[in-house]
């Protein structure tokens, strides 16, 4: 386990590494098997792997940076705490909504007693 949120997210950024190699190792393998592209499908194939993994890159390093500031590590708290206050208030809402149709719903009709039932 890694012992700081950078180390944490440098593992991330590796595993996806790993994936995107062996991604491009099926890509090639699958090429040979079923015949060459052209060298423009080629190209376009591989500014497109380049931008996902740029992308991908600047997101997990965006969210790692933004997790170890301080301020935003406050407002990701205060967020949490939100959520937790908006189920409790929605939680309390259904359960008194709950209890007031239940006190409303007229009560079941009464069975006869077990005794009272033919036996089968």
């Amino acid at each position: 386990m890694a012992e700081s949120s950078k180390e944490a997210w440098d593992e991330v950024g590796e595993r996806f590494a790993v994936f995107g190699r062996a991604l491009a190792a099926r890509y090639k393998q699958l090429e040979q098997e079923r015949g060459a592209t052209t060298e423009e499908d080629k190209r376009k194939l591989e500014e497109a792997i380049q931008t996902v993994t740029r992308t991908l890159d600047q997101a997990f390093t965006s969210l790692g940076d933004t997790i170890r500031d301080p301020r935003a590590k406050d407002g990701l708290k205060d967020a949490a705490r939100s959520v937790g206050d908006a189920l409790g208030v929605t939680f309390s809402e259904v359960s008194e909504e709950v209890r007031k149709r239940v006190r409303r719903s007229p009560e079941p009709p009464s069975r006869p007693d077990a005794g009272d039932e033919p036996e089968a």
